[in-house]
């Protein structure tokens, strides 16, 4: 597959679970890979398996609350490859605890993220991206930002969030560039099995052949959705 050659694609929280198979997925496609996250090991060892299947990428420490990282981020994937097509803004945190358990400093970290983060990231891409023929954003947001689940009240306000800006951002830059929010239940993630203890049908590379099929120049999706991903949707890998 290669509809995306020439294309560059940026994708936060590349290090691992949804972000790095978003990562192999688009490079499988011939994109150009950002990796984007804090740590950067991680983002290494995506880049790593991105060029052993043939992929061009590039690790980027950044972290995405701070706006002199974002800065340097897009920067940097303008000197790399010239142009950025595509935002995958994938990084996100979690706590599960009830609020009053919850601390200040949990809930900052959670909207800072979560929030924040994604509005850092998509205010110095669009500038970019406005000139690609077939800009998208694609925002992972999460079921919990359709429906409010216990002991993730923060996580959910914040994913709430997302779908809005979602929504709200897609009518800002039409004709300019799609936007798209991708909701997944849950998903067999380091972050997820640090709350629960089932192990969910939904893999991380269900997630991003997903972002893939929305990314592809042949996809018809409007922009503005708000797309659920769930288990009884998804096929067999």
């Amino acid at each position: 597959m290669t509809e995306l050659r020439g294309q560059t694609a940026l994708v936060t929280g590349g290090g691992r679970g949804i972000g790095r198979a978003v990562c192999l997925e688009l490079a499988k496609a011939g994109a150009n890979v950002i990796i984007a996250a804090r740590h950067e090991s991680e983002i290494r060892e995506t880049e790593k398996m991105v060029k052993q299947v043939g992929g061009k990428a590039m690790a980027v420490q950044a972290d995405i609350r701070n706006e002199e990282d974002v800065r340097n981020l897009v920067s940097k994937t303008m000197e790399k490859f010239g142009r950025l097509d595509i935002l995958v803004n994938n990084a996100g945190v979690a706590y599960r605890k009830p609020v009053e358990e919850t601390s200040v400093e949990e809930y900052e970290k959670i909207m800072d993220t979560n929030v924040k983060g994604l509005f850092l990231c998509t205010k110095h891409a669009i500038p970019h991206i406005s000139k690609s023929n077939d800009g998208k954003i694609i925002n992972i947001s999460s079921e919990a930002g359709q429906h409010g689940i216990s002991e993730l009240s923060v996580y959910s306000a914040s994913k709430f969030a997302v779908s809005g800006f979602t929504e709200a951002l897609a009518s800002e830059l039409s004709g300019r560039a799609k936007v798209y929010c991708l909701c997944p239940g849950a998903v067999d993630t380091e972050m997820y099995r640090s709350m629960f203890s089932d192990r969910p049908m939904l893999k991380p590379e269900h997630v991003a052949k997903k972002v893939l099929e929305i990314s592809l120049p042949a996809s018809n999706m409007v922009s503005g959705s708000v797309i659920e991903v769930c288990a009884q949707l998804i096929p067999q890998l």
